[in-house]
C-alpha cells in the first residue's frame, strides 16, 4: 500500500471521526458534506429521510437533534476503498441519545451502519452521499 493511499485513508478516517466527535453540533458537522450532498436515513429498513443538499441537511438534522439533552457516539470497524478522488467508506457507530419523552428522560441506544461516498474537493475529503442505517434501536428510561 502506497503512502498516498495511507494518507488518503487517514484523512477520510479523520472526517468520519471528527463528524462523530461533534456529537449533535449540526452546524459544525456541515463542513464535512458537499453542497449537493444526498443523505438517506433508514430505520428498520425503511427510508425515513431523503435529504438533498447541505442546507436541507442542516435544517432536517437540526430539527431531529433539537430535543437531545446528551449524546455519545462511538465509531467501530471501518472499510475504506479509494478510486482516485472518490472513495467509499462503510463504518459502524453506536450512538446513545438522551431525550425527554412523556415527561421523563429516556436513552435511545442506536446501532448504526453508514455507507458513505466521498469526494476530494480542494484538497479535502467530503461526504457527497450517505446511507445511514439504524440497524438496532433500543429505548429505556433513565
Amino acid at each position: 500500500m502506497s503512502l498516498e493511499i495511507l494518507e488518503a485513508k487517514e484523512a477520510i478516517r479523520e472526517v468520519i471521526d471528527s463528524f462523530a466527535n461533534l456529537e449533535c453540533d449540526v452546524q459544525a458537522q456541515m463542513k464535512f458534506f458537499t453542497e449537493d450532498t444526498h443523505v438517506m436515513v433508514y430505520m428498520g429498513g425503511n427510508l425515513v429521510m431523503d435529504i438533498k443538499g447541505r442546507e436541507e441537511l442542516e435544517k432536517q438534522f437540526s430539527g431531529f437533534t433539537g430535543g437531545i439533552k446528551a449524546s455519545h457516539h462511538q465509531n467501530g470497524q471501518q472499510v475504506i476503498t479509494l478510486d482516485g478522488n472518490m472513495a467509499t467508506d462503510v463504518h459502524y457507530c453506536r450512538a446513545a441519545l438522551v431525550m425527554e419523552e412523556n415527561g421523563r428522560d429516556v436513552i435511545s441506544d442506536n446501532y448504526i451502519r453508514y455507507a458513505d461516498k466521498l469526494v476530494k474537493e480542494n484538497g479535502e475529503w467530503k461526504i457527497v452521499e450517505r446511507e445511514q442505517h439504524f440497524v438496532i434501536t433500543k429505548k429505556q428510561s433513565l
